[in-house]
């Protein structure tokens, strides 16, 4: 494929550095433009491949001739690649390939399996209506900071045997954590992001430390056990998968939830039907994951010579997967740019697919439909508020700066 010709047909650019805040506010243009230009285009300024189109990228993360170690994928920003080594260790799952990551999962995946899901199903409830007891006894109130974040941070904290007491502090270092990676360039940001990683890795480290004196029922005393059992997880995979279950663990629930509650407001017809049939809330959670992502990039790295896609590629060359674009590839989806909750089967990447589906996805669909529903059945005429409408960097992350909402309309 020649990438020139890619170039000349629309504008690409690299998801990780300097995005505008234009881009970030309103991605969907762009990214239709880019998946009309074909499945898989070159952007130049990433040395990386950005997959556009759902078809090709559902191949991708469904085929083990592509893997996760990203630390061998050379970047041209050094201040970036260094950051990311730091910041993302490639001892957590995430960033794993087997058999390192089948060993980690599998360990991990007892403390998300549906029925241990479906149990918490009432105190998540009531989580939410402890939240939103607060909430709606204002006049105006930030929906992102004030519940969205609140809800399922509280839920990961619980079940990871953290105090939830300190989840003002997990919001700090998780903003400052992935502020580190908005591709500005800014050194104080990579500091403060680095600084932030060590500040959690240390609260952590003293909560394994306390797990493996009293262990509790929770993932952090699992993790502990299987250690000293078997010696299937090593020190740091124990430390680093902590912190990604903490972190992973809410913020692509906040997003779900503050883009579902905005998209839901600004379709009033939409939120009226979900309001008038309860039982559209499984397929409206699914159309929100499709329509506005709350996770907008994957990236799989070649493991030998192949061709994708009409593209051939080499050991180790990056191909970032635009979760948006390819959520919104018409070949995928009739009329995309509709947001339907009545939409029968939308098809979405938005969790992944293939051997790193997200382990979380059934805990995030279950916490976004409870949230919604409890926020539409108690504040039915809940409107926007009069403020600006932002969203955060970095671009991987789709999520509200705020949400100023009205819950009396």
């Amino acid at each position: 494929m020649n990438t020139t010709m890619l170039k000349q047909k629309t504008e690409v650019f690299d998801p990780l550095i300097n995005v505008s805040p234009q881009l970030l506010d309103a991605p969907y243009g762009r990214l239709a433009e880019m998946c009309e230009s074909g499945p898989i285009i070159w952007s130049p300024s990433g040395d990386q491949w950005l997959v556009t189109q759902y078809e090709v990228a559902s191949a991708i993360l469904r085929d083990n001739r592509f893997g996760k170690r990203l630390d061998r994928w050379k970047h041209p920003n050094l201040l970036l690649r260094g950051a990311l080594k730091i910041i993302r260790p490639t001892t957590n799952m995430l960033l794993q390939d087997p058999p390192d990551h089948t060993r980690v999962r599998s360990l991990v995946n007892k403390a998300f399996t549906p029925k241990v899901i479906h149990a918490l199903e009432e105190h998540i409830t009531s989580i939410a209506d402890r939240l939103l007891d607060d909430l709606l006894k204002k006049e105006s109130a930030d929906l992102v900071s004030e519940y969205a974040f609140l809800l399922p941070v509280t839920v990961i904290a619980e079940l990871l045997g953290v105090p939830t007491s300190d989840r003002h502090q997990f919001k700090e270092w998780s903003t400052k954590i992935t502020l580190g990676l908005d591709g500005s360039g800014c050194p104080m940001k990579i500091f403060n992001s680095i600084a932030a990683t060590q500040g959690l890795k240390k609260y952590l480290s003293a909560a394994i430390d306390e797990k493996r004196k009293d262990p509790k029922n929770d993932i952090i005393s699992t993790l502990v056990q299987a250690q000293e059992d078997n010696d299937r997880l090593s020190k740091k995979e124990l430390l680093s998968n902590a912190i990604l279950i903490l972190i992973a663990g809410h913020e692509t629930t906040v997003n779900l939830i503050g883009n579902g509650t905005l998209n839901l407001l600004t379709h009033p017809v939409q939120k009226q039907l979900l309001m008038d049939n309860p039982g559209l809330m499984n397929s409206a959670v699914e159309e929100i994951l499709r329509y506005d992502p709350p996770v907008q990039i994957v990236r799989r790295l070649a493991k030998e010579n192949m061709e994708v896609g009409g593209v051939k590629l080499k050991p180790d060359q990056a191909l970032t997967i635009l979760i948006g674009a390819c959520n919104r590839d018409p070949r995928a989806n009739s009329n995309p740019d509709k947001f339907d909750v009545q939409r029968e089967n939308p098809k979405h990447i938005s969790f992944g697919a293939g051997i790193h589906y997200c382990l979380g996805a059934e805990l995030a669909r279950t916490e976004a439909r409870i949230a919604l529903r409890r926020l539409f059945e108690r504040a039915p005429n809940l409107a926007l508020a009069d403020a600006p409408i932002h969203y955060k960097a970095p671009f991987a992350l789709r999520g509200l700066q705020q949400l100023i909402v009205k819950p009396t309309g």
